[in-house]
């Protein structure tokens, strides 16, 4: 039986090993595939539509809204925003190259780029301060690559190491409530200058959660939690220009932190 220690770094370990994966609001471990073409966004690539460009772009729709992934395109060298697609010399090759073979060029990309239009509901480039939506970039192609919103990142990280459907916890005042399917606590919160953040609990901001890793932002270990600090090295699902990365610092006083019970840790046998 796998102690909580080890499903701690089993859950950090498993969290860097998606680093890489893509990030799609409501997406939960979504994989576009030759097999699954249905949840890639239409091919559009035409001189006269430029504006419109879209080329191996995972999509999904929650609600009402169609959300496009970004490809991750502030991370990948030569990528990003496409500032003016009608004349854009690098975006009309593609065009002549790729327009007569779509959809099903669309397979086989990898880590190369094509362009894409994002879009959803406010999909920023932190890095650079540009909001994405409906505008095309260049991102990393999306074909037989995973992909995820923070939450649900949060959420299939432990289930498939814990066992543990973790759905909702992030939003409870008292994680205690929420059972495990034994009946045991699922988790609780940190108390402010009272707990020390371990690697593996969950940091709750407002709009994001992540995995801790149990430094600091400067990459010290243990630090005191809330008050005490304002930096936490995070595993997390960023953002859709930035993806799934592990290591990097997330900024600004967390709402909460929970910690998942012992019960929780090692329910999977």
């Amino acid at each position: 039986m796998a102690t909580a220690d080890q499903r701690r770094q089993a859950i950090l370990d498993l969290a860097k090993d998606l680093d890489g994966a893509h990030y799609l609001w409501g997406a939960q471990a979504l994989r576009p595939t030759r097999m699954q073409s249905g949840l890639f966004a239409p091919a559009v690539l035409a001189t006269d539509r430029t504006k419109e460009s879209c080329f191996c772009a995972a999509t999904n729709t929650v609600g009402t809204q169609v959300y496009v992934c970004a490809g991750r395109c502030s991370r990948m060298t030569g990528g990003g925003l496409v500032a003016s697609p009608e004349t854009d010399a690098r975006l009309k090759t593609f065009i002549e190259q790729w327009g007569s073979k779509t959809p099903h060029g669309q397979y086989g990309w990898g880590d190369m780029l094509t362009p894409r239009m994002v879009k959803g509901d406010n999909i920023m480039d932190y890095r650079h301060g540009i909001d994405l939506t409906n505008r095309v970039v260049w991102g990393e192609g999306c074909d037989d690559t995973l992909h995820f919103d923070c939450g649900t990142f949060v959420r299939y990280v432990v289930q498939q190491v814990c066992g543990v459907d973790i759905t909702g916890i992030s939003t409870l005042s008292d994680p205690s409530t929420m059972k495990t399917p034994k009946g045991a606590a699922m988790g609780r919160r940190l108390k402010a200058n009272q707990d020390k953040v371990l690697p593996a609990d969950i940091l709750v901001w407002t709009g994001h959660v992540a995995f801790a890793t149990g430094k600091g932002g400067n990459g010290e270990d243990q630090p005191l939690y809330l008050e005490a600090r304002t930096s936490y090295q995070v595993a997390q699902a960023e953002s859709a220009a930035e993806g799934v990365n592990s290591g990097k610092s997330h900024t600004g006083t967390p709402l909460a932190c929970i910690r998942l019970s012992d019960d929780a840790l090692t329910f999977k046998p």
